[in-house]
């Protein structure tokens, strides 16, 4: 059956059947014959696979250059969107990704989280870890934060005179000869509160912007000097936090708004203790789990690195660390009492770690 219009078949000419028919005449002049449709797919580079189906349908066909095989359908392919993605390296194997992070001197901790995430890895030329993503180390080779530092450093040595006049124009007297080098600690002191700072700064440091004087300066994360990994937990607020710091007040400073603390892992340096938060951040949110707290509810910041418990228990996050840093915490708090669950959990998992 069928309802055409009047117009259509009077002044329009598309006769009597609008649907069928007028879809038969469409496929028979779209149509290929095999041996054309075959040609058509080896011009583009493909190799089918398997007889053409038909206009429209997946072809299994095996890419000329790579070796990839997949389905392709013969009109994207005229179209010039039928393209090999592994070729253009839109789609890569875990295996591939972990090759070519090997090639560039960096060995994956982790699974191979996607392209664009960050990947977790120790540098094969410092030993430090570092995340850089798959895309980035694809497009520009090696990427290690501590060796990009090193080669920085290299090409910013200054002179001694101009050195002085750096530590000056940051408010600091040399007490000693140029050390000569940006890296290394330089004596000296503060212009503003006559603080003497021995082992003192780095020039560095001192040019990333950071306070030379450890009484005036504002307190930050030092990537260069150790470091610690905390996990924390607060009841009323249902809601773990991680976090990394170089100074000790980090933990006591939360201590007081409510927070307890489940677990610390120390490092030599807080650039690899920064690097594991990363990822651990990354893993979270990659599982859908949102932010626990807004910025108004922590006075000492760091919301971006929360999560609920009702999210992700305590147990799965700790043990999601000790997977990850192979080693159990280098501390343990002793909770009160009421609080006992919590740690009992954390020091069953610990057991199998340590």
């Amino acid at each position: 059956m069928s309802r055409p219009r009047y117009n259509d078949v009077v002044n329009k000419g598309t006769g009597a059947c609008n649907r069928r028919c007028r879809s038969r005449k469409i496929a028979e002049a779209r149509h290929l014959d095999a041996a054309e449709a075959v040609a058509t797919m080896v011009q583009w580079g493909w190799e089918p696979l398997e007889d053409y189906p038909g206009a429209g349908k997946p072809w299994t066909c095996m890419c000329g250059e790579c070796g990839t095989i997949k389905k392709k359908r013969l009109s994207h392919v005229k179209r010039g969107t039928g393209g090999c993605t592994s070729c253009s390296g839109r789609e890569i194997t875990a295996d591939a990704a972990r090759n070519l992070m090997v090639a560039s001197d960096l060995v994956p901790q982790v699974a191979y989280p996607g392209s664009l995430q960050p990947w977790l890895s120790r540098c094969k030329r410092c030993d430090h870890l570092g995340s850089p993503t798959y895309a980035k180390v694809r497009r520009r080779g090696h990427q290690c934060w501590l060796c990009r530092a090193d080669k920085i450093s290299r090409a910013l040595q200054l002179d001694p005179i101009e050195a002085v006049a750096r530590m000056r124009e940051c408010g600091l007297v040399p007490l000693v000869p140029y050390p000569g080098s940006i890296e290394l600690p330089w004596k000296s002191r503060c212009t503003v509160c006559e603080t003497v700072l021995d082992p003192g700064p780095r020039l560095h440091n001192l040019s990333g912007g950071q306070g030379g004087c450890a009484v005036c300066a504002e307190r930050g994360i030092n990537p260069t000097l150790p470091g610690y990994l905390y996990l924390v937990i607060h009841e009323q607020h249902q809601a773990l936090k991680w976090g990394i710091a170089n100074l000790e007040n980090r933990v006591a400073q939360h201590r007081s708004q409510g927070w307890l603390l489940l677990a610390r892992w120390n490092f030599d340096l807080a650039g690899d203790a920064w690097e594991v938060e990363r990822q651990i951040k990354s893993w979270v949110r990659r599982r859908g789990i949102p932010r626990a707290l807004d910025a108004a509810d922590m006075k000492y910041g760091g919301h971006t690195e929360t999560a609920r418990t009702t999210d992700i228990s305590e147990l799965d996050l700790l043990t999601y660390v000790e997977d990850l840093i192979r080693r159990a915490p280098d501390q343990l708090a002793n909770l009160a009492p009421e609080h006992a669950p919590h740690q009992a959990a954390v020091r069953r998992s610990s057991a199998q770690h340590g």
